[in-house]
């Protein structure tokens, strides 16, 4: 299809599903190599942890607007992934997590909102590279902004065509670099969606522990899930104690966890409440504020590490978010656990 016949397309994409003319973010993850799953990309999006990721059915789509923290439709097309942000206030778009999602890869990120901001973004190999503030071709900058130049060059040939043209060019020139198509049907069809949890730094601080504890990490994987879960259950014990977390649904899901037995989903979804009745403070912000209630913050962070350390107990025990949760939530306090940690792992 010719570049033209793309932006017709997307012209009217735009105007036949009208809520994206109001609000979208569009992210497509290109790896240079093999293939990338969506599950894959999902961990990219918090550094390396391993994000919830459900299907979405009609249930969820009206109960994402009230997680605290973001849902991302993932999709494959045309041998890229990619990501879709209902209402365009992106996740995606932090300039940590494109550099997250473009190790190995190019990522293009466009995004707009009923605020009237609008984002055209490239990052490739670990790297932000250039971004067009305002979908303004003057306004192109970043390190490197000739990889945006052809982008530039189709906003300024659609400047003073009628809505939704420069819009529309943009979606275009993403479709030719990646091979990547946003249609209607996609979001007629069942998608898998990750849950990202509200960022507890302005940062937004990667999960995956071996970004903090390398060491550790590699310890931790190479032993035997026994001593994995022994660790995790301590670990709960711990920051219960510690936080004075003995809580109506944490105390019972812990408690089944050391009897061996799964955390069905209804009590990990009450889990999941008091984490966030914890977090009332920051509902509806873009990071918890460590500095407006550093007992509070630290306790709210106590409590995600036990969420995520059932959820892994779940899973085999081979993922650690709740790890690296632990270790911000105890502050000072982390290299005596580290020590325990350490010693419990087979060496």
């Amino acid at each position: 299809m010719s570049f033209h016949k793309a932006v017709d397309y997307y012209v009217s994409l735009i105007q036949s599903v009208p809520w994206i003319g109001d609000g979208l973010g569009w992210t497509v993850v290109r790896p240079h190599g093999e293939p990338l799953s969506p599950q894959s990309v999902a961990s990219r999006l918090i550094g390396g942890g391993c994000p919830i990721l459900v299907e979405s059915d009609e249930e969820f789509d009206e109960e994402a607007e009230s997680v605290e923290g973001a849902a991302i439709y993932l999709g494959e097309s045309g041998g890229s992934i990619m990501l879709f942000e209902p209402g365009g206030f992106s996740y995606a778009a932090r300039v940590p997590v494109m550099e997250w999602l473009s190790q190995d890869a190019q990522v293009w990120h466009v995004s707009w909102n009923l605020t009237g901001g609008k984002f055209l973004e490239y990052a490739a190999n670990g790297r932000r590279l250039a971004v067009i503030p305002e979908l303004d071709p003057r306004a192109l900058h970043g390190p490197d902004p000739a990889t945006l130049q052809d982008a530039a060059a189709a906003l300024e040939g659609a400047a003073g065509a009628p809505w939704p043209a420069q819009k529309a060019a943009v979606m275009a020139v993403i479709e030719a670099r990646t091979g990547a198509r946003l249609s209607s049907d996609w979001f007629d069809q069942p998608r898998q969606v990750a849950v990202v949890d509200l960022p507890f730094s302005e940062e937004v601080t990667p999960i995956g522990l071996w970004h903090h504890e390398p060491e550790l990490d590699a310890r931790l994987r190479l032993t035997p899930e026994e001593n994995r879960r022994a660790i995790l259950l301590r670990l709960m014990d711990d920051l219960i104690e510690r936080f004075d977390l003995d809580l109506a649904f944490i105390a019972p899901a812990v408690r089944a966890a050391h009897k061996g037995l799964p955390i069905d989903a209804g009590l990990l979804e009450e889990v999941r409440a008091e984490w966030e009745n914890l977090g009332q403070r920051w509902s509806g912000t873009l990071y918890a504020v460590r500095e407006d209630d550093e007992t509070g913050w630290r306790r709210w962070l106590a409590v995600n590490a036990i969420r995520h350390s059932l959820r892994s107990l779940n899973e085999g025990a081979h993922f650690f978010d709740g790890l690296t949760y632990a270790r911000f939530a105890l502050s000072e306090e982390w290299p005596a656990a580290r020590e325990w940690v350490r010693a419990m792992t087979h060496s």
